[in-house]
């Protein structure tokens, strides 16, 4: 009995933490399609969607609908996370690559300053950015893709619970 009550604990504590990991996600997407539906109406609508899914996918982790919906919720979070990756990579492994830091609109660049090692001096809310190199390797990843992939680890070893259970 007390076996059954632990598998029931791990069960419950993996299903929440997936939950909030996909919500905290979800709400990161959504407070993101605002200003990428002003500046590009295709991405803007992508984390509209993509974050109102992730909210909703809170309810079949915790209501633990079945086999089909962990399927959809594991692989939707992979393409999701991988389209990031795909767009990204260039900045993982150094330099921008030609990625513009989001805000800077195309075409409107701040200019090098030869002064200050080639780099743009100022503030985020002036029309430059702070000093210093753009991160890669590890630092360039945003938070939002480590909370995608803790729901993917999450949701995967919730998956496997339950179905040792049965």
């Amino acid at each position: 009995m007390s076996q059954t009550i632990h598998t029931n604990k791990k069960i419950i504590t993996l299903s929440i933490a997936a939950a909030v990991t996909t919500v905290i996600a979800g709400i990161l997407h959504i407070m993101m399609a605002p200003m990428s539906l002003s500046n590009d109406i295709g991405r803007g609508i992508l984390f509209l969607v993509g974050g109102i899914l992730q909210v909703f996918w809170a309810f079949p982790v915790v209501r633990q609908w079945g086999r089909v919906w962990q399927i959809i919720g594991i692989a939707g979070t992979i393409i999701f996370t991988l389209l990031w990756f795909g767009t990204h990579t260039h900045s993982l492994f150094g330099g921008t690559g030609g990625h513009m830091p989001e805000g800077i609109p195309q075409g409107n660049e701040p200019q090098e300053n030869e002064q200050h090692g080639g780099f743009p001096q100022g503030n985020a809310t002036g029309s430059h950015f702070p000093r210093g190199p753009p991160p890669s390797g590890i630092a360039s990843i945003p938070q939002i893709e480590f909370f995608q992939i803790a729901f993917i680890g999450l949701y995967s070893a919730l998956s496997v619970s339950l179905s040792k259970r049965k």
